[in-house]
């Protein structure tokens, strides 16, 4: 009988905005993060003469 009723999904709150737009900001960053050490030629993986 439960399967005949159509619930309806929970309504966005203001926490779901802040999650959102956390995730956006955190994102932003990221990509900004990037974009700066990629000016400066930042290497990720250590130069070829190093031993691991």
């Amino acid at each position: 009988m439960a399967d005949d009723q159509q619930t309806t999904p929970p309504p966005v709150n203001v926490y779901t905005a802040m999650l959102v737009l956390s995730f956006i900001a955190i994102a932003v960053g990221c990509i900004m993060l990037a974009l700066y050490l990629g000016k400066y030629d930042f290497q990720i993986q250590p130069p070829a003469g190093m031993r691991p």
